[in-house]
């Protein structure tokens, strides 16, 4: 009954559309074989916050989202999922240090179909305000990808740390490093005898048409850097644009890899 009394619920709605370009969406490392490409993506998600104590909420929240490439359709994604976190506030004001453990699971259905599979999620982030205008976040993350193909099984481990900047009370910047272990699979036109010798070989893919491609996967180690922007166009709108540079490599092979975002965000 103590428990009850002090939970409060509050609903909330969020909404993101707009492009991103991948410039190396292949994963390739010659240049011979990479494949560009840009694509429409929208997340759309429906959350109820449960304020448990005065320093802890809960959030459970289900989404909706999708990937439509211009190019290479085989990439073109929906997928649906749930979301379950706690998040404890260490004092009262917008400068107190705060603790974040997530866990996200859904299904990603692929127009290629046998890259559809589920995927969760499991994400513990920490923050704190240097100063009024300045805020340190960083994380681990853990993600576990399953498919009834069990090539494109995937597993990842990623951290990362943010700086944000409060420019002005409308305008927001953001400087990232992030570094990713896990699952690669890179596309190329063989014979590759140099990756085949430490990867799981998938041949004759046509994700990205004529010549067929052999699909490789093995344990890459991407190091990233991301710039960000966000303006408020309104209380409930904002317009956001990011880019981020990043290199994956296994040795010999080493590919990079340019991402850029522009995006429309509602919140209610």
């Amino acid at each position: 009954m103590l428990v009850a009394s002090t939970v409060n619920a509050e609903w909330g709605f969020d909404a993101e559309t707009g492009i991103v370009y991948d410039s190396n969406l292949s994963n390739s490392d010659r240049s011979a074989d990479v494949r560009d490409d840009w694509a429409w993506r929208t997340d759309v998600s429906v959350n109820d916050g449960l304020q448990l104590t005065r320093d802890l909420r809960l959030n459970l929240g289900a989404d909706l989202r999708g990937d439509v490439w211009d190019r290479f359709d085989a990439f073109n994604t929906i997928g649906v999922g749930g979301t379950a976190s706690l998040r404890y506030r260490f004092g009262l004001g917008r400068q107190a240090p705060w603790l974040l453990l997530e866990d996200r699971f859904g299904y990603d259905r692929f127009h290629d179909t046998p890259q559809s599979g589920n995927d969760n999620v499991v994400n513990l982030r920490g923050g704190v305000a240097v100063t009024e205008r300045i805020a340190l976040e960083g994380g681990y993350a853990f993600e576990s990808f399953v498919a009834p193909n069990d090539f494109y099984d995937r597993q990842l481990h990623r951290a990362d740390v943010r700086m944000v900047f409060d420019v002005t009370s409308s305008l927001q910047l953001a400087l990232g490093y992030t570094y990713q272990e896990g699952d690669v699979i890179s596309y190329a036109v063989p014979p590759r005898p140099d990756i085949a010798r430490f990867a799981i070989e998938r041949e004759d893919e046509d994700e990205f048409g004529r010549p067929l491609r052999t699909a490789y996967k093995f344990l890459g180690r991407t190091h990233a850097l991301s710039v960000s922007a966000a303006y408020q166009l309104t209380k409930r709108a904002s317009v956001q644009l990011s880019y981020e540079y990043s290199i994956t490599t296994h040795a010999p092979l080493e590919y990079e890899k340019h991402l850029v975002e522009f995006k429309i965000a509602v919140a209610y």
